[in-house]
Parts: structure tokens; sequence; C-alpha cells
């Protein structure tokens, strides 16, 4: 059981994506403002702001300066059935030339070189979202893709999605992490696509608490599953219809003490000033860390 002191200070992080409206380096200030102890590392836009002139060392100077970490890196795409060779922060294969096998390698090391360089220990993995094929060879390909990382100091989150063919629950997503059985392998769990996909709360007691690498906070608008948009209809944290407080609940009871990072996308959110976006998500997140507190609290009374 976490001890109380856990849930009065847990790591909570921003995804960059919540401040859409926001420029890159801005984020950080906001975020940090915000209460938030870390941000997560879009590497597109980092690579955009290193292509107009900025540095490495200038966002390690902003996170030293707010006193921010690195809490998670996206993302990892199209490895399942592609031989375990991702495409970085993209999520659909073209065929150019720049998707040759010395191409893609040359890219997913310099994304894991920054990573170790950020001090950022989990990478995003999205599993296939329209190939299908042997649950084994994803497995191996998984398991793959850990090692490439592993010399980085690089733990590999995989992310099921709801609207995947293979990968789209908690619990297929614990099987597949399981087949590959890399201690850098484990599970990112996102409480907008734990929705969507029909993953049960109950499904968190099936999963090692050491397999839970990082978890996303969001809900979601009230509409059919099949109709949700991951990249539309997210909503603060305990404002839709996702179970968000009795997840956070379970996971809390089965120990987990790692990365929880607000991600909301939502164009209607760029209309909202940066810095009370930023404000309202910490508020959203930290009020879910309360009232577990308080529940256990009661139920502690009771006993």
């Amino acid at each position: 059981m976490s001890h109380p002191s856990a849930l009065l200070h847990p790591d909570l992080a921003l995804s960059p994506v919540t401040l859409a409206p926001c420029a890159f380096e801005q984020a950080f200030k906001h975020t940090a403002h915000a209460g938030f102890k870390g941000i997560g590392l879009r590497y597109d836009q980092f690579e955009q702001y290193l292509a107009q002139g900025g540095t490495f060392d200038e966002v390690r100077g902003w996170l030293s300066e707010y006193g921010l970490h690195v809490a998670e890196a996206a993302f990892l795409a199209e490895w399942q059935y592609h031989g375990g060779l991702p495409l970085v922060s993209r999520r659909q294969r073209g065929g150019g030339a720049d998707e040759t096998r010395e191409r893609l390698l040359h890219r997913l090391h310099a994304f894991l070189r920054h990573c170790e360089q950020f001090e950022c220990a989990n990478v995003t993995a999205v599993p296939a979202l329209r190939e299908t094929g042997e649950l084994a060879v994803a497995a191996e390909e998984f398991a793959s893709l850990c090692d490439l990382a592993r010399p980085y100091g690089v733990r590999l989150c995989l992310e099921f999605m709801g609207t995947s063919p293979e990968i789209s629950t908690l619990a297929s997503a614990t099987e597949l992490v399981n087949l590959a059985n890399r201690a850098n392998g484990g599970v990112l769990i996102d409480t907008f696509l734990f929705h969507q996909g029909g993953s049960l709360v109950s499904d968190i007691e099936r999963i090692a608490p050491e397999r839970i690498f990082n978890v996303q906070l969001a809900d979601a608008k009230d509409k059919p599953a099949a109709q949700l948009d991951m990249l539309a209809d997210r909503l603060f944290p305990g404002e839709g219809v996702v179970p968000v407080q009795a997840i956070v609940n379970a996971l809390l009871a089965r120990g987990y003490d790692g990365w929880w990072t607000v991600e909301l996308f939502n164009p209607d959110f760029a209309r909202i000033d940066p810095a009370s976006l930023a404000a309202r998500a910490a508020a959203s997140a930290t009020a879910l860390f309360d009232n577990s507190l308080t529940g256990r609290r009661i139920a502690g009374a009771r006993a």
C-alpha cells in the first residue's frame, strides 16, 4: 500500500501538447509555475526548435532554471510488424528514402541519445494501428527495441491504443510485455485510451506493479467509445466519463509510484490562456490524489 506522503506529493508532469498555443520554450515556464515537477518531451517539437537555431544546452538550462525533469519522451511508432525498427515522432510510413534501415537506426539512436542526455527514462512506444499479425512476432520486435534502448538507460512504455486492432487494452499490452520479457519493457496506462479500448479497473490487479512504467491522465467526452478521437476529445481529469479516480486508486493500491502526466489533446483548449490551462491541469490532477487520500482515511476510520 502506498505511503500517505506519496499521495500528498505525487510526481506530476504535464505534456506540452496540453499547451498547444504555447511556444516550445514557454511551455517550460508555464508547467513549472503551475506546480508540476516534470514535463514531457515531444521530440518533433524539440527537433524543430533545434532546426530554428536553438540548442540542447538551452533546453537543459530551462529544466535547471525551472526545477523540472523530463518525465517522458514521445514517441516511437510503426515498429510492430516492421522488424522492430520504429519511426520517431511520426505515426505512418511513407516509403521514402528516409525509411531505409540505416536511416531509421540513425534517427532512433539520435533520439535515444537525447533521452539519455535529458536523463529521461521513459519513452512511449505505440503499437500498430493498422497491421495485424502474430503476437509472438510483435513480442520479439518489442524485445529487440528494448535491447536497442537499454544502453541508453531508457525504458520502453508500451501505450495500448483504443483503436489498435490488437493492442487496445491493458490485458493485451500486458500479454505482449510479458512475452517480450525485458526488464526495460513495460506498460504506459493512458486513462483516456484505457476507457476507449474497454479496459477494466480490475485488469490493474492482473499486471505486476513493476511492469507499470508510466501513467497519463485525461478524461473523455460523453461519446460512444468508437466515436472518440484521442486527438480532440480529451477533458481534464474528473470532468468526463472515464473512471479516472478509480484507476488512480487502483494504481496507488498496487504500489505505483512513478510519473503521472496530464496529457490533453483538445483544440478547444487552444483558446485558453496557457498559464490558466496549466494551472487547471495541475488542480484537476492534484484533486485525484487528495480524494484518494481522503478515501483511505475514511476507510481506515471505519475499520
